[in-house]
């Protein structure tokens, strides 16, 4: 009994040559998983803006194209929050964030928008891109440090856009 005990933790770790290899478990609901994500994020947000004293509500639902309504001394800003949680796969490395474009959908435009907030989970990095900066952004890579940081590094815990879109206005 108990080498068969043993046969199956070999198996299981993958020590036994003669074993066929285990493949991975299947993800099955990748989509729900990947809304789950979105979500910590957003509740990260959330506690973020909060803490920097930005009023901040919630529209119910998911039919608009942002997740947040902030307000900052009585402006009023339509947030779209994207994540990354791992580093991408492709070459080059860096963090993949959506900006907007996809096959099901078009770019973000300032009509539907005011600001493009990415967060960068394992780094916990935030990007805040003003309406100029993300309306033709597709998918981007955003590095965080090394030789490749990005064109992307003056919006990094940017912050104060929230308030020079203010000034500006």
């Amino acid at each position: 009994m108990e080498e068969t005990d043993e046969q199956t933790i070999e198996q299981k770790i993958g020590n036994d040559p003669e074993a066929a290899p285990l493949k991975p478990p299947r993800r099955t609901n990748l989509k729900k998983e990947t809304k789950r994500l979105g979500e910590m994020a957003e509740a990260a947000f959330l506690s973020k803006v909060t803490a920097l004293g930005f009023g901040i509500s919630k529209p119910w639902g998911d039919s608009e194209r942002y997740d947040f309504i902030v307000d900052v001394k009585g402006r009023i800003f339509r947030v779209q929050v994207k994540s990354a949680h791992s580093v991408s796969k492709s070459y080059g490395g860096g963090y993949h964030i959506d900006g907007g474009r996809t096959r099901y959908r078009d770019n973000y435009t300032a009509d539907e928008i005011d600001i493009l907030v990415a967060y960068i989970v394992p780094e916990n990095v935030w990007y805040i891109f003003p309406t100029d900066a993300f309306l033709k952004m597709g998918g981007i890579s955003i590095f965080t440090c090394g030789k490749r940081t990005t064109k992307y590094e003056p919006y990094r815990e940017a912050w104060h856009i929230f308030r020079e879109v203010i000034s500006k206005k």
